[in-house]
């Protein structure tokens, strides 16, 4: 195996350790600052290494099959599975309500198994600008949802530290769901006026 499919194997091995840190997050009504630090810099190192995979990628001419199938694959089951488990948590709730996560999971459903369909077919249906910046933005507002929960702990007496986070852990997260929404209908559309033209 490669040095780029190394990494996107590890960065699913660290995706697992994120998963079983936040079942402990989910299961107090206010986790410690500590684990809250803990698992917000661990999603944030999976998804800044996103980088150094593909870097190696390209600079050792290692571009495979398996990476262009797994890199993205560990992207969505790093978001998508914290975004469940924020969902089920509490303490997150005044961010994040579980509707939202149930758009998102439900848009990326829909577009992957439209991607599959269609490629199947031979038509190439690869991700545009919008999905990568839903990608990015999906990378900044789940982090802004932890900062909001540590700075409410850490800065308890401190009204505008906690509001003003609060405010923008809302705003990445309403961002986060629009941009989700907005780039599904464009891919549907995108998806339509390929198999238009093929009839």
């Amino acid at each position: 195996m490669n040095v780029a499919n190394q990494i996107t194997v590890g960065r699913l091995g660290l995706s697992i350790v994120l998963f079983v840190l936040m079942a402990f997050l989910d299961d107090t009504l206010t986790p410690g600052p500590w684990l809250l630090f803990a698992g917000m810099t661990l999603f944030i190192t999976i998804v800044v290494t996103d980088a150094l995979d593909g870097y190696y990628a390209r600079k050792l001419h290692q571009i495979s099959d398996f990476g262009r199938i797994a890199d993205p694959a560990v992207d969505k089951i790093t978001v998508c599975g914290t975004l469940v488990f924020l969902a089920a948590a509490p303490w997150a709730r005044p961010v994040l309500d579980p509707w939202m996560v149930a758009v998102i999971l439900s848009r990326e459903f829909v577009i992957n198994g439209l991607r599959s369909f269609l490629e199947s077919k031979g038509m190439s249906f690869g991700a545009d600008w919008g999905g990568k910046a839903k990608m990015i933005q999906q990378c900044i507002a789940v982090p802004a949802v932890f900062f909001f929960k540590l700075i409410e702990q850490w800065c308890a007496g401190i009204d505008w530290a906690v509001s003003t986070t609060l405010m923008f852990a809302h705003v990445n997260v309403w961002i986060m769901v629009l941009l989700t929404v907005g780039t599904g209908v464009s891919y549907i559309h995108k998806g339509a006026r390929l198999l238009r033209q093929q009839v």
